[in-house]
Protein backbone atom coordinates (compact mmCIF):
# COMPACT_ATOMS: atom_id res chain seq x y z
CA UNK A 1 0.00 0.00 0.00
CA UNK A 2 2.21 2.99 -1.74
CA UNK A 3 -0.68 5.17 -1.73
CA UNK A 4 -0.31 8.35 1.29
CA UNK A 5 -4.30 8.96 0.89
CA UNK A 6 -4.91 5.08 1.37
CA UNK A 7 -2.91 4.84 4.54
CA UNK A 8 -4.21 8.33 6.17
CA UNK A 9 -7.58 7.38 5.25
CA UNK A 10 -7.41 2.79 6.26
CA UNK A 11 -5.59 4.69 9.50
CA UNK A 12 -8.27 7.29 10.71
CA UNK A 13 -11.00 4.64 9.66
CA UNK A 14 -9.24 1.93 12.33
CA UNK A 15 -8.71 4.86 14.76
CA UNK A 16 -12.55 6.36 15.01
CA UNK A 17 -13.51 2.63 14.46
CA UNK A 18 -11.80 2.63 17.92
CA UNK A 19 -13.00 5.67 19.46
CA UNK A 20 -16.47 5.07 18.95
CA UNK A 21 -16.04 1.26 20.57
CA UNK A 22 -14.32 2.94 23.49
CA UNK A 23 -17.26 5.76 23.70
CA UNK A 24 -20.29 3.44 23.06
CA UNK A 25 -18.52 0.77 25.70
CA UNK A 26 -18.75 3.76 27.96
CA UNK A 27 -21.82 5.38 26.98
CA UNK A 28 -24.03 2.27 27.51
CA UNK A 29 -22.54 1.46 30.97
CA UNK A 30 -22.66 5.15 31.79
CA UNK A 31 -26.70 4.69 30.72
CA UNK A 32 -27.38 1.89 31.83
CA UNK A 33 -25.95 2.89 35.57
CA UNK A 34 -28.32 5.75 35.67
CA UNK A 35 -31.28 3.78 34.71
CA UNK A 36 -30.26 1.34 37.29
CA UNK A 37 -29.60 4.08 39.84
CA UNK A 38 -33.41 5.44 39.55
CA UNK A 39 -34.94 2.07 39.27
CA UNK A 40 -33.36 1.17 42.46
CA UNK A 41 -33.99 4.65 44.07
CA UNK A 42 -37.64 4.22 42.83
CA UNK A 43 -37.84 0.40 44.72
CA UNK A 44 -35.95 1.46 47.80
CA UNK A 45 -39.00 4.40 48.51
CA UNK A 46 -41.42 1.45 47.70
CA UNK A 47 -40.05 -0.84 50.05
CA UNK A 48 -40.51 2.34 52.54
CA UNK A 49 -43.72 3.13 51.56
CA UNK A 50 -44.67 -0.78 52.35
CA UNK A 51 -43.08 -0.59 55.69
CA UNK A 52 -45.45 2.32 56.33
CA UNK A 53 -48.56 0.28 56.19
CA UNK A 54 -47.56 -2.99 57.27
CA UNK A 55 -49.32 -4.30 60.68
CA UNK A 56 -47.84 -6.59 62.80
CA UNK A 57 -51.19 -9.07 64.89
CA UNK A 58 -50.62 -10.24 68.36
CA UNK A 59 -50.29 -13.75 66.59
CA UNK A 60 -47.51 -12.48 64.58
CA UNK A 61 -49.70 -12.06 60.86
CA UNK A 62 -48.40 -9.58 58.84
CA UNK A 63 -51.36 -7.09 58.00
CA UNK A 64 -50.81 -4.23 55.26
CA UNK A 65 -52.69 -1.79 54.30
CA UNK A 66 -53.53 -2.02 50.63
CA UNK A 67 -55.81 0.89 50.13
CA UNK A 68 -52.84 3.66 50.21
CA UNK A 69 -50.77 1.45 47.66
CA UNK A 70 -50.36 1.76 44.29
CA UNK A 71 -53.11 0.14 42.13
CA UNK A 72 -50.15 -1.27 40.07
CA UNK A 73 -50.63 -3.73 42.90
CA UNK A 74 -53.77 -5.13 42.38
CA UNK A 75 -53.18 -5.48 38.81
CA UNK A 76 -52.38 -9.12 37.50
CA UNK A 77 -48.64 -8.98 35.66
CA UNK A 78 -48.82 -5.54 35.79
CA UNK A 79 -45.15 -5.15 36.04
CA UNK A 80 -44.58 -4.11 39.89
CA UNK A 81 -44.72 -6.34 42.32
CA UNK A 82 -43.84 -6.67 46.40
CA UNK A 83 -43.71 -10.22 48.64
CA UNK A 84 -42.60 -9.10 52.32
CA UNK A 85 -41.88 -12.25 54.00
CA UNK A 86 -40.97 -13.12 57.90
CA UNK A 87 -39.85 -16.51 59.88
CA UNK A 88 -43.22 -17.51 59.50
CA UNK A 89 -45.25 -15.47 56.96
CA UNK A 90 -45.92 -14.54 53.76
CA UNK A 91 -47.73 -11.78 51.51
CA UNK A 92 -47.69 -11.15 48.02
CA UNK A 93 -48.77 -8.47 45.93
CA UNK A 94 -51.72 -9.31 43.62
CA UNK A 95 -50.40 -8.46 40.76
CA UNK A 96 -47.96 -11.71 40.79
CA UNK A 97 -51.18 -13.81 40.70
CA UNK A 98 -49.99 -17.01 41.20
CA UNK A 99 -46.24 -16.51 40.78
CA UNK A 100 -43.76 -17.16 43.49
CA UNK A 101 -41.34 -14.08 44.31
CA UNK A 102 -39.70 -15.92 47.01
CA UNK A 103 -35.98 -13.99 47.76
CA UNK A 104 -33.67 -15.15 50.46
CA UNK A 105 -34.42 -13.54 53.93
CA UNK A 106 -31.80 -10.68 54.81
CA UNK A 107 -30.02 -9.27 57.72
CA UNK A 108 -32.38 -6.25 59.71
CA UNK A 109 -30.26 -3.00 57.70
CA UNK A 110 -29.08 -5.49 54.77
CA UNK A 111 -30.27 -4.58 51.43
CA UNK A 112 -29.92 -6.13 47.86
CA UNK A 113 -30.33 -5.36 44.37
CA UNK A 114 -31.62 -8.38 42.34
CA UNK A 115 -32.33 -9.55 38.93
CA UNK A 116 -34.91 -12.18 38.39
CA UNK A 117 -37.79 -13.77 36.18
CA UNK A 118 -40.95 -12.62 36.76
CA UNK A 119 -44.61 -13.25 35.49
CA UNK A 120 -44.85 -14.15 31.64
CA UNK A 121 -40.95 -14.48 31.69
CA UNK A 122 -40.60 -10.69 32.39
CA UNK A 123 -37.25 -9.28 33.51
CA UNK A 124 -37.07 -7.66 36.80
CA UNK A 125 -34.71 -5.72 38.61
CA UNK A 126 -35.68 -5.96 42.33
CA UNK A 127 -34.50 -4.22 45.87
CA UNK A 128 -34.82 -6.48 48.74
CA UNK A 129 -33.89 -5.01 52.42
CA UNK A 130 -34.27 -6.45 55.99
CA UNK A 131 -36.37 -4.29 58.43
CA UNK A 132 -37.59 -4.73 62.32
CA UNK A 133 -41.10 -4.20 62.37
CA UNK A 134 -42.65 -4.47 66.01
CA UNK A 135 -40.03 -6.49 67.01
CA UNK A 136 -40.84 -9.05 64.26
CA UNK A 137 -37.69 -9.42 61.61
CA UNK A 138 -39.05 -8.88 57.57
CA UNK A 139 -37.94 -8.94 53.98
CA UNK A 140 -39.83 -6.68 52.07
CA UNK A 141 -38.94 -7.22 48.26
CA UNK A 142 -40.02 -4.60 45.44
CA UNK A 143 -39.44 -5.99 42.10
CA UNK A 144 -40.16 -3.82 38.72
CA UNK A 145 -40.59 -5.11 34.91
CA UNK A 146 -36.94 -3.53 33.10
CA UNK A 147 -38.26 -4.78 29.74
CA UNK A 148 -38.99 -1.11 28.97
CA UNK A 149 -35.51 -0.55 29.80
CA UNK A 150 -33.58 -3.19 28.29
CA UNK A 151 -35.79 -2.13 24.87
CA UNK A 152 -34.72 1.44 25.31
CA UNK A 153 -31.30 -0.03 25.69
CA UNK A 154 -31.14 -1.83 22.60
CA UNK A 155 -33.07 1.62 21.13
CA UNK A 156 -29.87 3.63 22.15
CA UNK A 157 -27.42 1.11 20.83
CA UNK A 158 -28.54 0.60 17.80
CA UNK A 159 -29.14 4.23 17.18
CA UNK A 160 -25.44 5.26 18.21
CA UNK A 161 -24.27 2.56 16.04
CA UNK A 162 -26.09 4.30 13.22
CA UNK A 163 -24.98 7.27 13.89
CA UNK A 164 -21.56 6.59 14.80
CA UNK A 165 -21.09 4.76 11.15
CA UNK A 166 -22.40 7.65 9.46
CA UNK A 167 -20.45 9.61 11.34
CA UNK A 168 -17.25 7.66 10.05
CA UNK A 169 -18.49 8.08 6.44
CA UNK A 170 -18.42 11.44 6.39
CA UNK A 171 -15.71 11.72 8.61
CA UNK A 172 -13.51 9.86 5.67
CA UNK A 173 -15.18 12.01 2.97
CA UNK A 174 -13.79 14.20 4.68
CA UNK A 175 -10.47 13.24 5.06
CA UNK A 176 -10.77 12.24 1.49
CA UNK A 177 -11.15 15.86 0.79
CA UNK A 178 -9.02 17.49 2.69
CA UNK A 179 -5.61 14.73 2.12
CA UNK A 180 -6.56 15.46 -1.53
CA UNK A 181 -6.62 19.25 -1.08
CA UNK A 182 -3.26 19.04 0.61
CA UNK A 183 -1.79 16.86 -2.31
CA UNK A 184 -2.70 19.25 -4.93
CA UNK A 185 0.55 20.78 -4.78
CA UNK A 186 2.04 17.43 -5.24
CA UNK A 187 -0.27 16.58 -8.26
CA UNK A 188 0.48 20.11 -9.74
CA UNK A 189 4.16 19.39 -9.31
CA UNK A 190 3.84 16.11 -10.88
CA UNK A 191 2.04 17.65 -14.28
CA UNK A 192 4.73 20.59 -14.36
CA UNK A 193 7.60 17.47 -14.32
CA UNK A 194 5.90 16.42 -17.46
CA UNK A 195 5.79 19.47 -19.00
CA UNK A 196 9.59 20.39 -17.84
CA UNK A 197 9.97 16.90 -19.89
CA UNK A 198 8.26 17.67 -23.22
CA UNK A 199 9.94 20.93 -23.05
CA UNK A 200 6.68 23.25 -22.37
CA UNK A 201 7.94 24.99 -19.49
CA UNK A 202 11.45 25.94 -18.12
CA UNK A 203 11.01 25.39 -14.54
CA UNK A 204 8.29 24.37 -11.64
CA UNK A 205 6.41 26.76 -10.22
CA UNK A 206 7.54 27.29 -6.54
CA UNK A 207 4.89 28.58 -4.99
CA UNK A 208 3.88 25.61 -2.66
CA UNK A 209 3.35 24.94 1.06
CA UNK A 210 6.32 24.79 3.13
CA UNK A 211 6.52 20.86 3.46
CA UNK A 212 7.40 20.48 -0.22
CA UNK A 213 8.72 23.82 -1.60
CA UNK A 214 12.29 22.99 -0.24
CA UNK A 215 12.36 19.52 -2.77
CA UNK A 216 10.86 22.23 -5.98
CA UNK A 217 13.59 24.78 -5.02
CA UNK A 218 16.07 21.72 -5.38
CA UNK A 219 14.64 20.30 -8.34
CA UNK A 220 14.59 23.62 -10.30
CA UNK A 221 18.32 23.73 -8.70
CA UNK A 222 19.51 20.47 -10.30
CA UNK A 223 17.60 20.44 -13.49
CA UNK A 224 19.46 24.47 -13.95
CA UNK A 225 22.64 22.97 -13.19
CA UNK A 226 22.04 20.07 -15.28
CA UNK A 227 21.75 22.48 -18.39
CA UNK A 228 24.62 24.33 -17.24
CA UNK A 229 26.52 21.16 -17.02
CA UNK A 230 25.39 19.91 -20.57
CA UNK A 231 26.26 23.01 -21.99
CA UNK A 232 30.01 23.17 -20.77
CA UNK A 233 29.92 19.52 -21.79
CA UNK A 234 29.23 20.40 -25.52
CA UNK A 235 30.97 23.02 -25.64
CA UNK A 236 34.10 21.25 -24.66
CA UNK A 237 33.61 18.47 -27.05
CA UNK A 238 33.29 21.68 -29.20
CA UNK A 239 36.78 22.91 -28.96
CA UNK A 240 38.13 19.99 -28.77
CA UNK A 241 36.58 18.87 -32.18
CA UNK A 242 38.29 22.12 -33.28
CA UNK A 243 41.20 21.57 -32.38
CA UNK A 244 41.64 17.93 -34.34
CA UNK A 245 40.33 19.44 -37.03
CA UNK A 246 42.87 21.47 -37.09
CA UNK A 247 45.79 18.60 -36.29
CA UNK A 248 43.95 16.83 -39.34
CA UNK A 249 44.34 19.89 -41.65
CA UNK A 250 48.12 19.87 -40.82
CA UNK A 251 48.33 16.12 -41.56
CA UNK A 252 46.89 16.61 -45.18
CA UNK A 253 49.46 19.85 -45.86
CA UNK A 254 52.12 17.18 -44.56
CA UNK A 255 50.76 14.25 -47.92
CA UNK A 256 51.04 17.54 -49.72
CA UNK A 257 54.91 17.69 -49.07
CA UNK A 258 57.97 17.08 -51.64
CA UNK A 259 58.39 14.00 -49.22
CA UNK A 260 55.26 12.01 -49.59
CA UNK A 261 54.89 12.67 -53.32
CA UNK A 262 56.61 9.56 -54.05
CA UNK A 263 54.39 7.67 -51.79
CA UNK A 264 51.18 7.32 -52.80
CA UNK A 265 49.63 4.78 -51.01
CA UNK A 266 50.39 6.02 -47.53
CA UNK A 267 49.70 9.75 -49.25
CA UNK A 268 45.97 8.16 -50.31
CA UNK A 269 45.73 6.41 -47.15
CA UNK A 270 46.10 9.89 -45.02
CA UNK A 271 43.68 11.32 -47.50
CA UNK A 272 41.02 8.58 -46.88
CA UNK A 273 41.16 8.07 -43.27
CA UNK A 274 41.52 12.02 -42.47
CA UNK A 275 38.57 12.69 -44.59
CA UNK A 276 36.00 10.09 -42.67
CA UNK A 277 37.65 11.71 -39.28
CA UNK A 278 36.39 14.50 -40.81
CA UNK A 279 32.90 13.63 -40.95
CA UNK A 280 32.47 12.71 -37.73
CA UNK A 281 34.07 15.93 -36.98
CA UNK A 282 31.86 17.76 -38.63
CA UNK A 283 28.83 15.93 -37.04
CA UNK A 284 29.68 16.42 -33.54
CA UNK A 285 30.70 19.82 -34.30
CA UNK A 286 26.93 20.18 -35.60
CA UNK A 287 25.54 18.75 -33.10
CA UNK A 288 27.26 20.38 -30.05
CA UNK A 289 26.89 23.94 -31.88
CA UNK A 290 22.53 23.53 -32.05
CA UNK A 291 22.11 21.15 -29.13
CA UNK A 292 24.11 23.38 -26.75
CA UNK A 293 21.61 26.32 -27.66
CA UNK A 294 18.77 24.07 -27.43
CA UNK A 295 16.73 23.31 -24.67
CA UNK A 296 15.48 19.09 -24.95
CA UNK A 297 12.11 18.79 -25.21
CA UNK A 298 10.85 21.96 -27.29
CA UNK A 299 8.46 19.93 -29.04
CA UNK A 300 9.68 19.76 -33.16
CA UNK A 301 6.72 19.88 -35.04
CA UNK A 302 7.84 16.07 -37.14
CA UNK A 303 5.30 16.86 -39.91
CA UNK A 304 6.94 19.94 -40.80
CA UNK A 305 10.29 18.58 -41.07
CA UNK A 306 9.28 15.31 -43.04
CA UNK A 307 7.44 18.16 -45.74
CA UNK A 308 11.03 20.12 -46.13
CA UNK A 309 12.73 17.11 -46.42
CA UNK A 310 10.96 15.16 -48.90
CA UNK A 311 10.83 18.78 -51.04
CA UNK A 312 14.73 18.95 -50.74
CA UNK A 313 15.79 15.07 -51.79
CA UNK A 314 13.53 15.30 -54.66
CA UNK A 315 15.55 18.20 -56.19
CA UNK A 316 18.74 16.30 -54.95
CA UNK A 317 17.39 12.97 -56.86
CA UNK A 318 15.69 14.60 -59.69
CA UNK A 319 17.10 11.95 -62.20
CA UNK A 320 15.36 9.40 -60.73
CA UNK A 321 11.40 10.93 -60.53
CA UNK A 322 10.49 9.91 -56.66
CA UNK A 323 7.34 9.41 -55.61
CA UNK A 324 7.64 9.26 -51.98
CA UNK A 325 4.39 8.89 -49.70
CA UNK A 326 4.32 9.94 -45.81
CA UNK A 327 1.78 9.71 -43.42
CA UNK A 328 2.56 11.58 -40.09
CA UNK A 329 -0.14 13.49 -38.24
CA UNK A 330 0.41 16.77 -38.31
CA UNK A 331 -0.03 17.24 -34.50
CA UNK A 332 2.66 14.71 -33.65
CA UNK A 333 5.60 16.76 -31.57
CA UNK A 334 8.49 14.98 -31.06
CA UNK A 335 10.24 16.32 -27.69
CA UNK A 336 13.82 16.33 -28.12
CA UNK A 337 17.06 17.42 -30.04
CA UNK A 338 15.69 18.42 -33.41
CA UNK A 339 18.83 18.27 -35.09
CA UNK A 340 19.24 14.57 -33.85
CA UNK A 341 15.54 13.99 -35.51
CA UNK A 342 16.53 15.92 -38.65
CA UNK A 343 19.78 13.52 -38.78
CA UNK A 344 17.98 10.51 -37.87
CA UNK A 345 15.12 10.92 -40.94
CA UNK A 346 17.31 12.86 -42.97
CA UNK A 347 20.01 9.76 -43.10
CA UNK A 348 17.03 7.04 -43.49
CA UNK A 349 15.16 8.53 -46.25
CA UNK A 350 18.47 9.60 -48.01
CA UNK A 351 19.49 5.65 -47.65
CA UNK A 352 16.23 4.98 -49.24
CA UNK A 353 16.30 7.32 -52.16
CA UNK A 354 20.00 6.57 -53.16
CA UNK A 355 18.80 2.59 -53.51
CA UNK A 356 15.44 2.75 -53.98
CA UNK A 357 13.87 2.90 -58.12
CA UNK A 358 11.32 5.08 -57.46
CA UNK A 359 9.12 4.28 -54.86
CA UNK A 360 9.55 5.23 -50.62
CA UNK A 361 7.26 5.02 -48.12
CA UNK A 362 6.92 7.14 -44.87
CA UNK A 363 5.07 5.98 -41.80
CA UNK A 364 5.13 8.03 -38.23
CA UNK A 365 2.94 7.58 -35.70
CA UNK A 366 2.70 7.77 -32.06
CA UNK A 367 3.44 4.25 -29.78
CA UNK A 368 4.53 4.52 -26.33
CA UNK A 369 7.31 6.78 -28.10
CA UNK A 370 7.27 7.42 -31.80
CA UNK A 371 7.35 4.62 -34.27
CA UNK A 372 9.17 5.21 -37.76
CA UNK A 373 9.40 3.12 -40.52
CA UNK A 374 10.53 3.20 -44.39
CA UNK A 375 9.61 1.24 -46.97
CA UNK A 376 11.87 1.59 -50.73
CA UNK A 377 10.91 -0.59 -53.92
CA UNK A 378 14.58 -1.32 -54.46
CA UNK A 379 16.81 -4.52 -54.57
CA UNK A 380 17.09 -4.49 -50.31
CA UNK A 381 19.76 -6.28 -48.25
CA UNK A 382 19.74 -9.45 -47.48
CA UNK A 383 21.58 -12.18 -45.24
CA UNK A 384 24.92 -11.20 -43.26
CA UNK A 385 24.33 -7.37 -44.83
CA UNK A 386 20.96 -7.07 -42.75
CA UNK A 387 23.04 -7.04 -39.44
CA UNK A 388 26.00 -5.52 -40.98
CA UNK A 389 24.10 -1.92 -42.32
CA UNK A 390 24.93 0.03 -38.41
CA UNK A 391 28.66 -0.88 -39.06
CA UNK A 392 30.82 2.57 -39.58
CA UNK A 393 31.72 2.28 -42.92
CA UNK A 394 30.13 -0.55 -44.42
CA UNK A 395 28.53 -0.28 -47.70
CA UNK A 396 26.11 -3.46 -49.63
CA UNK A 397 27.46 -1.58 -53.25
CA UNK A 398 30.88 -0.12 -53.45
CA UNK A 399 29.94 1.12 -56.48
CA UNK A 400 27.21 3.80 -55.40
CA UNK A 401 28.58 7.16 -53.64
CA UNK A 402 28.80 7.10 -50.32
CA UNK A 403 30.74 7.32 -46.72
CA UNK A 404 28.76 4.59 -45.02
CA UNK A 405 27.94 6.58 -42.21
CA UNK A 406 24.33 7.47 -42.53
CA UNK A 407 22.95 4.29 -40.83
CA UNK A 408 25.52 3.92 -38.33
CA UNK A 409 24.81 7.77 -37.37
CA UNK A 410 21.34 6.84 -37.08
CA UNK A 411 21.79 3.82 -35.09
CA UNK A 412 23.90 6.17 -32.79
CA UNK A 413 20.94 8.50 -32.26
CA UNK A 414 18.30 5.57 -31.81
CA UNK A 415 20.43 4.26 -28.82
CA UNK A 416 20.87 7.65 -27.44
CA UNK A 417 16.84 7.34 -26.96
CA UNK A 418 16.85 4.06 -25.47
CA UNK A 419 15.24 3.18 -29.12
CA UNK A 420 15.44 0.46 -31.28
CA UNK A 421 16.13 0.26 -34.79
CA UNK A 422 15.56 -3.25 -37.41
CA UNK A 423 16.24 -3.99 -40.57
CA UNK A 424 14.41 -6.53 -43.22
CA UNK A 425 13.09 -7.08 -46.66
CA UNK A 426 9.63 -5.04 -47.28
CA UNK A 427 6.79 -7.47 -47.80
CA UNK A 428 4.99 -4.83 -50.06
CA UNK A 429 7.80 -3.92 -52.21
CA UNK A 430 10.81 -6.41 -51.94
CA UNK A 431 13.42 -3.50 -50.95
CA UNK A 432 14.59 -2.48 -47.47
CA UNK A 433 12.39 -1.80 -44.64
CA UNK A 434 13.75 0.12 -41.40
CA UNK A 435 11.86 0.20 -38.39
CA UNK A 436 12.76 2.46 -35.25
CA UNK A 437 10.80 2.63 -32.32
CA UNK A 438 12.40 5.88 -29.80
CA UNK A 439 11.65 5.67 -26.03
CA UNK A 440 11.26 9.74 -26.75
CA UNK A 441 8.23 11.68 -24.86
CA UNK A 442 5.70 12.94 -27.91
CA UNK A 443 2.61 14.74 -27.61
CA UNK A 444 -0.71 15.06 -29.76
Amino acid sequence: MRSVRSRLSIGLAVFLAALLLGQWLWLTFTIDRLIEKQVITRLQEETETLLAHIHIQSDGEIVLDSRRLSSSYQRAFSGLYFSIQSIDHQIFSRSLWDFDLTTPALSIGSKATLYLQGPGEQPLMAVSAGYLKQGKQITITVAEDIAWMLEDKSHFQWTFTVLSLLGVLALLAFQFWIVRLALRPLNKAKQELKLLGQGEIEKIDEHAPDEIRPLLVELNRLMSSMVVKTRRSRQSLGNLAHRLKTQLTLLNQIADTEAMQHNSEGKQAIYSQTNEIKQIIDRELKRARVSGMTLPGKGVDINEMVTNLVDTLKRIYQDKELKISWRVDKQLRFHGDREDLLELLGNILDNACKWCESRIELEIYRDEGIYICVKDDGLGCHGDDLSALTQRGFRADEATPGSGLGLAIVFDIVESYEGTMHFSESQKWGGLQVDIHLQSSVSV
